[in-house]
């Protein structure tokens, strides 16, 4: 876990980590969730409910080996309507809508998706096998871990110019994933806990970077070993 107390500089020391890919191989589909237009309409028995439906669909889709990764935005987010991101394992676009749709809160309209296409090397598939084999030692152990244990905070950069944001990110400690969006920006998982602590960091590489936004996220805490997945 990246901790801000190290000073600042030492995040852009010459360092062993992988420089950031100007080129992507392996295409996926995100979609992000956005808040529904039912949203507010529900007692809180029923959201109770639908969220049960759409943590149980999460896993079922992740055992299937189509969700690779998933988590909620946190409190500092670009767009108040943002509500969490799915990346589906296929670049078909209308597959990656069917699966996502089952989802019990899309169908209730609590959510309503965007789908946009994600290329990266981060090994996903790999970060997805490892998140099972966890949950599978925690079962067997007789306990079901509640839907967020586990997790912890993250930050999402999304970067208008994906060319820029790999130069400017190239070797940073602090990316753990680098993906082109839509073939034009990027989007980038910061091993820092919240915007606040990313925006400090970052500070010197704004120029560089170009027009960003950064968004708090939380997803699973085994996520700080996916640039160590890639590698294996």
């Amino acid at each position: 876990m990246l901790r801000y107390a190290v000073v600042v500089a030492a995040a852009f020391a010459a360092c062993s980590a992988s420089p950031v890919p100007l080129s992507t191989t392996n295409q996926f589909t995100l979609a992000l969730i956005r808040t529904g237009p039912r949203a507010e309409s529900f007692s809180k028995e029923e959201r109770a409910q639908i969220f049960a439906g759409h943590f149980e669909n999460m896993g079922r889709l992740a055992r299937e080996h189509h969700l690779l990764l998933a988590g909620p935005y946190g409190r500092s987010k670009s767009d108040p309507a943002l509500r969490g991101i799915f990346v589906l394992d296929t670049d078909d676009r209308e597959r990656a809508r069917q699966l996502a749709e089952t989802d019990p809160g899309f169908r209730a309209g609590m959510f309503v998706f965007s789908f946009h296409t994600l290329s990266t090397d981060a090994a996903l598939r790999a970060q997805l096998a490892t998140e099972l084999l966890h949950l599978e030692e925690v079962e067997r152990s007789g306990r079901t871990p509640a839907p967020g244990e586990g997790g912890r905070g993250y930050v999402l950069l999304t970067a208008a110019n994906g060319a820029s944001a790999a130069h400017a990110l190239a070797g940073h400690p602090a990316v753990l994933m680098f993906a082109r969006l839509d073939g034009e920006r990027a989007l980038v998982l910061l091993d820092v806990k919240d915007s606040a602590d990313a925006s400090r960091l970052l500070a010197p590489l704004a120029e560089r970077l170009g027009a960003f936004q950064l968004d708090d996220w939380f997803g699973s805490g085994l996520l700080v070993g996916l640039p160590q997945r890639a590698r294996s």
